[in-house]
């Protein structure tokens, strides 16, 4: 986010002076996506389950 009232250059991770200078280690988006797919493979079977009727099923039920 950009702040006009900021003063000096901008400093990101480890004193570097651009966020892209040097290799990108891809493991933090590897990590990001694995989560994002079992966060949504866990709503999609709790709503499968649900329109199946299966109400009181572990799968649908988010309070336990």
């Amino acid at each position: 986010m950009f702040n006009p009232y900021s003063v000096g250059d901008k400093v990101y991770g480890s004193g570097r002076p651009m966020p892209t200078l040097g290799p990108v280690n891809k493991q933090g988006y590897r990590e990001r996506d694995r989560l994002a797919a079992a966060r949504r493979q866990a709503l999609l079977r709790r709503m499968q389950m649900s329109q199946a009727g299966n109400y009181m099923s572990p799968d649908v039920r988010w309070w336990q």
